[in-house]
């Protein structure tokens, strides 16, 4: 990772496209990994333990690279606190989901993320979204809602498992797991990078990931993992170098999340994943575990599609409309009265920058925000 987030993120299309290849490789070895015969006793304390532990070790390296000490952290320890608990929650929910439910099904989950973050920063950042946002998320809902019931109609189950209630166990535990998600992308927005000196998204993930690592490490101590695991890994330590290379593949996709958050906000985030989660989906789907597609998959997937379309030709729109409503507006007399000159940008309109204009008290995201050391304008 460079040093600079300018210097990593200068091309949105190269930060994309690098996004979108790690997360993809992150997923389908994480689904290699689970689906490994003698692993599924792991699936829940252990695995959210590895990559709490696998995240803390790489942020304390890129920390040390970039020469960063303890006195440059920027946020109090009872905002990264927060969000580690609501990580640990959304990790352990969505690893728990893969005693119930199958990789692919999980993935599908995880694409409704939209949907809560939206619902989240209305209620809770007072932001406003076009109807076409509301449509397009609506439909993106819909067809996941589809696409995941036509799969669990067709699931296999282990012997002895009630029908139905097997697969709403690993909904519900998938479902937790995505709002504990949005939750974690709204606060960070709202508490986080709303300040004056955001922290750089190796701290960020240092910090919140140290105090997971902890919980997770509690929950795997008092569970009978440490048996398993013994076990498992006695019988085959070839399996530990594709974790290895997995946690890094995660590591480098969420030091991307944190960016776009920084950068585009939660909303904006969550829709780019849900695409990276769809791309990965089909492979999840296709390649790896060799499922034929039933009419329930296709008719979700059109409605996917067409809410992901809609979602982003609307955000483009209301983009534009915001930016000719700057590009109207008279320009500033110049005033000798000694109030502080607002930043640069604050009132400009520009795309990213509509929950400013609408809460004054939000400071706006661009160059004039800080210094260039901060990741909110690197991507």
């Amino acid at each position: 990772m460079p040093r600079r987030d300018e210097d990593f993120a200068s091309s949105n299309l190269g930060f994309f496209l690098f996004f979108f290849a790690v997360s993809c490789g992150f997923t389908a070895s994480q689904e290699l990994i689970v689906s490994t015969p003698g692993f599924k006793p792991l699936h829940r304390g252990f695995l959210t333990l590895s990559h709490s532990a696998a995240y803390v070790l790489l942020a304390a390296a890129e920390l040390a690279r970039a020469g960063w000490t303890w006195r440059e952290r920027t946020t109090p320890l009872g905002h990264y606190a927060a969000v580690a608990v609501l990580s640990f929650v959304g990790v352990y929910a969505a690893n728990a989901s893969l005693g119930y439910v199958d990789y692919s099904t999980r993935v599908m989950f995880k694409c409704a993320k939209p949907v809560p973050t939206m619902a989240l920063s209305t209620l809770l950042l007072k932001k406003a979204y076009a109807p076409f946002e509301y449509a397009g998320a609506l439909l993106l809902g819909a067809g996941l809602a589809i696409a995941i019931v036509g799969d669990g109609a067709g699931a296999k189950r282990p012997p002895g498992a009630s029908g139905s209630h097997f697969f709403l166990a690993g909904a519900a535990c998938a479902g937790a797991s995505v709002v504990a998600d949005a939750l974690v992308s709204t606060y960070e927005e709202a508490k986080i990078f709303s300040r004056e000196r955001a922290p750089r998204p190796a701290e960020l993930i240092l910090f919140t990931y140290a105090i997971a690592a902890c919980w997770s490490g509690a929950v795997f101590v008092a569970s009978d993992e440490p048996r398993h695991a013994v076990a498992f890994f006695r019988e085959r330590p070839s399996i530990l170098a594709k974790m290895a290379a997995s946690e890094l593949c995660g590591y480098l996709s969420i030091s991307c999340v944190v960016r776009m958050v920084g950068r585009f906000g939660a909303t904006h985030a969550e829709l780019v994943k849900t695409a990276r989660k769809g791309v990965t989906l089909a492979f999840s789907f296709a390649a790896l575990e060799g499922k034929a597609p039933g009419i329930p998959h296709v008719a979700g997937s059109g409605l996917f599609a067409a809410g992901a379309g809609l979602s982003v030709w609307a955000k483009d729109r209301k983009r534009r409309r915001i930016a000719a409503a700057g590009a109207m507006r008279p320009p500033r007399r110049s005033s000798t009265s000694a109030a502080p000159a607002r930043p640069s940008g604050a009132g400009t309109g520009r795309g990213g920058h509509a929950a400013a204009l609408l809460d004054p008290r939000r400071r706006p995201r661009g160059p004039s925000r800080t210094g260039t050391r901060h990741y909110g304008d690197g991507c």
